[in-house]
């Protein structure tokens, strides 16, 4: 459909008369508008805007389903109790935690075999979990320049992906140089380690889940109930050439020839730890659990993805695909708006998935209408500004953020600052996996280190400063 341009000189004088800024006037599919000729109230599900909404009846089907499923006892069923937790965490606003409050370790151990060495560490390692769902953990991670991280392990699945800085990583002796948007599969008790390379600290999320989740949950459904989705300002429109990182972020990671994991002898601490942690590994338990997702790459970099065709949608690459393929004009409608790729995906064979995680960034002022599906998910903030409505309760959206929406939790962004597109890594899961992995103790391999004056990690650090990529350049009316 040719897209209609309303003069400028109209524009101004329906402006004046309120006519175009009144609820009543609703964009049609294909024309071009700006955010100022608007009210958001366009995006509310009223009876008005239902009954001008070009592809009203493929979303009343949908609200329907939302219904059905809400009274099915079959369904998938709401989060209740412990497996709620709060919509928003603020990182900006919380203090780093202790390490022992994150790595599952025998720290009183370490304290008596290498109290310096770990005086020195916790100078150099900083962490926070920015999500503590008795399904999934995320915790940022920032290690400082010239710090080593030495072999560790722990039972749950989960991975890395670098968001700031570089770093030799090793994983079961495999060793590339990393990057940002490097992502590392940490399989269970799979031993890994942390060599910085980069002149300021590396920054990255280390994404931990319970195994075996219920895939149900994937499959059921996904649901617009807002209305007008077409209708999206001119402004919102992302420039063609969009990547998330700053160029020179944008690095391949590199394999190197052999890693330099110092192995421990004797009868020491580290050599015991060593000795517990293969002891484990022949355990029946950890045979359920290992090497659980063959399918997915060892290292992997977001470089080798392609941004996603929302208008060609392959049916079983994500939770929303099969129902968001019915959506009409709304397709037409991301493929201008949004930016999307798959960077990781615990798959598990003759499945769908235990966790994944992707790149999505919002066109300015862009609005994602009233949604939900049954699958949970999260969104952390890179950057922009955005409004967050869940469940009727709103939020603004800026770095260090994050969101969770639990199943069938209404929700909706729109961004707020023209020129400035809302840029995030989510995610999601199947809840009710193996939350055992979490009451395991851990294994530290390799002894600790005397770590440089470099590696120290200042008071006023800001992990939150990510370098994604500025300067685009928006349309404007």
């Amino acid at each position: 459909m040719k897209a209609r341009i309303i003069p400028k000189a109209i524009i101004s004088a329906l402006i004046f008369t309120g006519t175009l800024l009144g609820a009543s006037y609703i964009p049609k599919p294909g024309e071009i508008f700006s955010y100022r000729d608007i009210t958001p109230d366009i995006w509310k599900a009223t009876q008005d805007n239902k009954e001008r909404d070009p592809m009203n009846e493929i979303v009343e089907a949908m609200r329907e389903d939302r219904k059905t499923a809400l009274n099915d006892p079959n369904a998938p069923q709401r989060f209740r109790n412990n497996d709620l937790v709060p919509t928003e965490f603020s990182s900006t606003a919380t203090p780093w935690q202790t390490l022992e409050a994150v790595f599952p370790l025998d720290w009183a151990a370490l304290e008596a075999e290498s109290p310096a060495e770990l005086m020195q560490l916790r100078k150099s390692l900083k962490v926070k979990t920015v999500l503590n769902h008795p399904d999934i953990k995320i915790i940022e991670l920032a290690l400082g320049a010239d710090a080593l991280l030495p072999s560790h392990a722990d039972l749950a699945p989960g991975a890395f992906h670098v968001i700031g800085g570089s770093a030799e990583i090793t994983v079961e002796g495999k060793t590339i140089q990393a990057y940002t948007g490097t992502s590392i599969k940490l399989d269970s008790l799979a031993e890994r380690r942390i060599k910085v390379t980069s002149d300021s600290p590396l920054k990255l999320l280390w994404f931990r889940w319970a195994p075996g989740g219920q895939q149900a949950y994937l499959d059921y459904g996904y649901y617009l109930t807002g209305s007008n989705f077409h209708a999206q300002p001119l402004e919102s429109v992302m420039p063609a050439n969009y990547e998330q990182w700053e160029d020179s972020e944008r690095k391949a990671f590199k394999e190197l020839a052999s890693s330099k994991v110092v192995m421990p002898i004797g009868d020491s601490f580290y050599a015991d730890q060593h000795r517990q942690l293969m002891a484990m590994r022949k355990l029946e338990h950890f045979g359920g659990i290992a090497n659980l997702y063959p399918g997915a790459p060892q290292f992997s970099n977001e470089l080798d993805v392609e941004w996603l065709d929302f208008e060609n949608i392959p049916s079983d690459g994500f939770f929303w695909a099969k129902d968001a393929s019915k959506a009409g004009y709304a397709l037409k409608a991301w493929n201008k708006m949004v930016r999307m790729k798959g960077v990781f995906q615990a798959r598990v064979p003759g499945s769908q998935y235990d966790f994944n995680i992707s790149y999505i960034a919002v066109g300015p002022k862009g609005k994602y209408i009233t949604h939900s599906h049954a699958t949970p998910e999260f969104y952390y903030i890179l950057g922009g500004e955005t409004e967050w409505i869940v469940e009727g309760r709103r939020y603004i959206a800026t770095a260090g953020n994050l969101y969770v929406h639990s199943p069938y939790e209404d929700h909706e962004m729109r961004g707020l600052i023209e020129g400035d597109p809302e840029v995030v890594i989510t995610g999601s899961w199947s809840p009710f996996g193996d939350r055992r992995v979490f009451q395991s103790q851990g294994f530290l391999t390799e002894p600790l280190v005397p770590q440089t004056r470099k590696s120290v990690i200042a008071d006023d650090f800001n992990f939150h400063d990510f370098r994604i990529r500025k300067g685009l350049k928006f349309q404007t009316r």
